[in-house]
This record gives structure tokens, C-alpha cells and sequence, in this order.
């Protein structure tokens, strides 16, 4: 994980609806190197959805704050700001603690008031929790539940380097989907790359463990061979790795006449981006719950009620993230997931060779 003293994070508001921390990643990383995004299940004073980003290694915090106010999410504009109770920000500010007064509070300068207060609203105002009467301090615990974190926190000793034996040894590779991380041992052994280990980080994440440096760099040299396996390839130096995992949720109380997979991704695309939607639901038995598989980019079970609007009637539909972990079959265990037939593994990896 990312030292908390090099992570800056960010308040982010005016959201899009159905906005999810996926989405919020994917307008957001190109600014730098994120560790982490989470949007809230509430709204702001003003309706608004909002949720915050963490960026590691930020060298000017206020200039990444002016770069990323501009930044739009389909129609949406962002409102983004430093976020200033956040635990990673602890320790930069060198303002003190001021009581919002409005804009002419004595003694406070024009920067300190437009970076402290934000317009002079308190994080509980934006949530709509502070008092109609404005000023006042804000609830850190309070906020903290608000962004999804926990109330406990150690300090990890500077000197922790785990797996660093695999330092140049090994690869972490994204794979671009679910179905090529479940069937990523068939696909190394029909292409005839020899490798020690395969284990699995999270999400769509897999760490590569190879015999000697020099199999590791000719790996990651044959781009044309491990491309369409992998959205991102690299060598394990020691690396922050942003949370991701693969979650499958049941679906029940749907409605047999909503019942198709298109209806059943767009339940699955409100907690994170759909990896497996079932298809053939015509020939199922039990049709009282389906599973579809995301990828969550938040530590808390998903257990919640989604409201459905059909013409002029409202469904409730409930979801519930199943408990047993889940590990993909390329580690050598068996879930119900249904991965390539080897055939196909072996007619992807052939029409692969004959690109290089």
C-alpha cells in the first residue's frame, strides 16, 4: 500500500448520476498516479452525488487542485477540491485551525479562506448535517464514515518490503477480463511460456513469478504475445496497487418480464463495472436469483435495496454480495465461472503467434 504521507486526496462533487468508483478512476488517472477512489452513497447539501480521489506522489498539491477543477465526466463538470479533514492531508497545512466566520472573518487572508472553508461550508454542511446557522467545527469520525473508511489505523514501519525476493523476478499484469484470468494458466502453457507461479492480487490483478530475471524480461518484451491478455504489464519492483476485487452479487425480486441480461448489467454497472452477466436465462430452473460479477473498487459487502421504475410502477429489487471468496481457476480451483474450452484457448494463442 501507498505511504499515507505521499497520498493527497481529493474532495470531488457534482458526480453523475449512477457514477461509480470505476468510472470516477478512469476520468481521473490520467492526471496521476491514483491509489484509490470512492464515491458515497449519499448526496451533498445541494443533491449533488460526490466522493474523493487519492493521488500518490503529488509535488504541488494547489496546482493539482487548479489542473483538476476542469476536468468533465460526460456533461457533468467536477468540483474538485483538496480534501481538508482527510487523514492523508494531515500534516501540510500550515494554516491554523480557523472558525468559519463568512468572508470577512478577522485575520484570515484570501487564500487561507477559499482553500479552508470552501465557500464557507463544513463537510457536514455538504452533507447536509451541519447547522442551518453556518461556522462550527466539523465530525471527523463522522466524516470518515461518510467516505467509507475505517475507524482504525496503524502506521506500517518504513522498513516493511514484503516479496521483495521477486523484485525483476515477477510481473503484475491486468488482465482485460475476466474469462482471460480465469483461463491464464492454459493460455501460458499452450503458448509454451515457462513460469514458477501464478497468484492472484485482486480484481483482475495477478502477480507472475519466473525463474530468472531474464525469462521475466522476455516476457514483458514480447508485447506482441501477452497484449491482447493484458491491459497493463509490469515488472514487480515494489509498487503501490490501487484496491480492486471481483464481487458476485445476487439479484432477487426482479420481475420475470425485466429479466434480461442488458437489464441485469445495468444493476450490476450501479456497484462497479460488470465482469459476467448469465446468459441462456431462458433454460435456467431457478429463476428467484441471478449472479452477475463486477469489479469493486471499495472494501465494504454490497448488501442493498435498488428501486426499479417501470412505466408507472416502482420494483424493489434486492442486492447481496455473496461471502465466500472468490478465486479464479487459473490458481488451480474450481468455481462455477465458465472459462474458454481449451480448443479456443489454443485458437487464440495460435492466431496471436502469427502476429509476431
Amino acid at each position: 500500500m501507498a505511504d499515507r504521507n505521499s497520498v493527497t486526496k481529493f474532495f470531488v462533487s457534482n458526480l453523475p448520476e449512477g457514477c461509480n468508483p470505476w468510472e470516477l478512476r478512469k476520468a481521473l488517472e490520467g492526471f496521476g498516479e491514483l491509489v484509490g477512489t470512492f464515491v458515497a452513497k449519499k448526496r451533498d447539501k445541494n443533491g449533488c452525488r460526490f466522493g474523493f480521489a487519492s493521488f500518490k506522489d503529488v509535488k504541488d498539491r494547489f496546482d493539482m487542485e487548479k489542473t483538476l477543477r476542469g476536468v468533465k465526466m460526460g456533461d457533468y463538470k467536477l468540483k474538485i477540491n483538496i480534501a481538508r479533514f482527510a487523514v492523508e492531508n494531515a500534516g501540510f497545512l500550515d494554516h491554523p485551525e480557523v472558525k468559519a466566520q463568512g468572508p470577512k472573518a478577522a485575520g484570515i487572508s484570501e487564500d487561507l479562506r477559499s482553500f479552508k472553508f470552501r465557500d464557507f461550508r463544513s463537510y457536514s454542511d455538504v452533507l447536509g448535517m451541519g447547522s442551518s446557522k453556518g461556522g462550527g467545527g466539523v465530525d471527523c469520525a463522522t466524516e470518515g464514515r461518510a467516505e467509507g473508511e475505517a475507524s482504525k489505523s496503524i502506521v506500517a514501519p518504513d522498513r516493511t518490503e514484503a516479496f521483495s525476493d521477486l523484485y525483476d523476478l515477477a510481473v503484475i499484469g491486468r488482465t482485460v477480463n475476466l474469462e482471460t484470468l480465469v483461463d491464464f494458466d492454459k493460455l501460458m502453457r499452450i503458448a509454451k511460456v515457462d513460469f514458477s507461479r501464478i497468484q492472484y492480487l485482486g480484481g483482475l490483478t495477478i502477480l507472475i513469478s519466473f525463474i530468472d530475471i531474464s525469462a521475466a524480461s522476455r516476457f514483458l518484451e514480447a508485447k506482441n504475445l501477452w497484449e491482447p491478455w493484458f491491459t497493463k504489464l509490469e515488472t514487480w519492483k515494489g509498487q503501490s496497487l490501487h484496491l480492486e476485487r471481483v464481487a458476485w452479487l445476487k439479484l432477487s425480486g426482479i420481475p420475470l418480464h425485466l429479466l434480461d441480461t442488458d437489464f441485469l448489467s445495468q444493476i450490476g454497472a450501479l456497484f462497479g463495472k460488470v465482469l459476467h452477466v448469465p446468459k441462456g436465462l431462458e433454460e435456467e430452473q431457478d429463476l428467484s436469483v441471478c449472479r452477475v460479477g463486477i469489479l469493486a473498487g471499495e472494501a465494504n459487502r454490497i448488501n442493498e435495496v435498488v428501486t426499479v421504475k417501470w412505466k408507472h410502477r416502482l420494483y424493489r429489487t434486492w442486492v447481496e454480495e455473496e461471502l465466500d471468496d472468490w478465486i479464479p481457476d487459473c490458481l488451480g480451483a474450481s468455481w462455477k465461472f465458465p472459462c474458454m474450452r481449451t480448443e479456443k484457448v489454443a485458437a487464440l494463442v495460435k492466431r496471436w503467434k502469427v502476429k509476431e
